[in-house]
């Protein structure tokens, strides 16, 4: 059972509790820059390689091991992540906080445009509620895959490996500042990792002060941010125990582990996600520009390559709110365009998909619904349905793949602000797949959690 009382059964809104963690002994791992990874969905399969030969007891080994020959029902990645999470606490490389706390975390990173910015949260658990209940928020459509390998592994190791990111309104920051107030000067953990981004950790466990920020976050909601997967997953191996288990007192899988952030924190970053497409027919490639020129206008950027990039990204950065703008790049004639709905926003009409208009305006729905889906076939039954989307994060990221081979076409789009993700799930609506990139993502190896705490 989670170790803080549970005040909101009854009232519908956040459950916020304290946990005992369970963390890296630092007798045994004293650099712990050596053990943590990024979230598991963003790690290439070449990273993924990299991080379980960084050190044998990379928090990797548990949230995302390697597939290996061989492997069955008996012997996969779910088993060795489970006996591996056993023998680490059995051997006290890892090992259980005495009391439950709650984890204040700081994130000081580089943006970029090579500014800096620092961001703070917590780590906690929270009750699961379906989203039905309007306690926690979706904000974006997800893929059964990943949700069928994160129940297994939950099934495995009986655990939280890591938070997925939920974020709650506090204009005037009052939880993180009990938070620092009750913690410690210094912190318990200070470590840089590889992308340069200074992760702090303070252990906040004095029951007086948990209890009261319990309180304050008790008639909050919740915004998942990043980890609607793990969510949805948690959700499903609560429903599946509980049917086991009949009616009783509240579980630990009634609970989830998660990363808290203000989001009205100036250090909240949200990154643009860009399109790459291929695998377009000649034909749809060789009218696009007519196809787009019905509902966008279409300018060519001219210059070097450089200039034209440059352009391409300034001119989308000083685009007003009224219309849809995306940058384009075709491969094919090493061209920039600049995209701009004739409409004003929303594109989309609404009797095509009953959406609010709060959904229609989003550069990503456009994206995908008019551009992708319309004009370029990539829907189901569409011309090009076979095509290949990818999803590519951080501008300066995209500009240095724009030479990838096989590319048709890019598309570049602004980063979806924060008003637009309150807005949209505010109406109860989800926005598209990988419309927000969440910067910097909660690291794993903080603070993993056990149902046997």
């Amino acid at each position: 059972m989670p170790s803080a009382v549970s005040h909101n059964r009854v009232t519908g809104l956040a459950d916020v509790v304290p946990f005992r963690g369970i963390r890296y002994n630092r007798r045994k791992v004293s650099d712990l820059s050596l053990v943590i990874s990024p979230p598991y969905d963003i790690i290439s399969p070449a990273e993924q390689q990299s991080y379980h030969s960084k050190h044998s007891h990379n928090a990797i080994h548990l949230d995302y091991g390697l597939e290996l020959p061989g492997d069955d029902n008996q012997n996969n990645r779910y088993t060795r992540a489970a006996e591996a999470f056993s023998e680490w606490q059995t051997g006290k490389i890892l090992t259980p906080d005495p009391a439950p706390a709650f984890y204040l975390c700081r994130e000081e990173f580089r943006l970029g445009d090579g500014t800096t910015a620092t961001r703070d949260g917590f780590i906690a658990l929270i009750r699961l509620a379906d989203f039905s209940e309007g306690v926690v928020l979706p904000h974006e459509e997800t893929a059964s895959g990943p949700k069928e390998d994160r129940l297994r592994l939950m099934q495995a190791t009986g655990g939280n490996l890591s938070a997925i990111f939920c974020l709650y309104a506090d204009p005037g920051q009052t939880v993180i500042k009990s938070l620092a107030k009750a913690g410690a000067e210094d912190p318990d953990i200070r470590i840089k990792d590889e992308a340069g981004t200074v992760h702090s950790l303070w252990v906040v466990d004095d029951p007086v002060a948990t209890s009261s920020i319990s309180e304050m976050l008790s008639n909050k909601n919740l915004l998942i941010a990043d980890g609607h997967h793990r969510y949805e997953t948690a959700l499903a191996y609560r429903d599946a125990r509980r049917a086991e288990d009949g009616p009783g007192p509240e579980k630990p899988y009634d609970y989830l582990m998660v990363y808290l952030s203000d989001m009205e924190n100036t250090g909240q970053s949200i990154l643009p996600i860009h399109r790459f497409v291929s695998g377009i027919k000649t034909e749809t490639m060789d009218k696009l520009e007519a196809s787009l020129s019905e509902k966008f206008q279409v300018i060519e950027i001219t210059g070097s390559a450089a200039e034209r990039q440059k352009k391409m990204v300034n001119a989308l950065a000083e685009a007003g709110d009224g219309h849809n703008v995306f940058g384009m790049y075709l491969p094919a004639q090493d061209s920039c365009h600049l995209l701009t709905g004739r409409e004003t926003r929303p594109m989309i009409d609404a009797g095509e998909t009953g959406r609010s208009a709060s959904f229609r305006s989003l550069d990503i729905a456009v994206l995908d619904r008019l551009i992708l889906g319309d004009i370029l076939g990539i829907r189901q039954d569409g011309p090009n349905q076979s095509a290949k989307v990818r999803f590519v994060e951080r501008t300066e990221k995209a500009l240095g793949e724009l030479d990838t081979p096989g590319l048709d076409v890019v598309f570049m789009v602004n980063a979806t602000s924060m008003e637009e993700i309150r807005a949209v799930a505010g109406n109860g609506e989800k926005m598209p797949q990988k419309s927000t990139y969440f910067y910097p993502k909660p690291v794993t190896g903080l603070v993993f959690r056990s149902f046997d705490y």
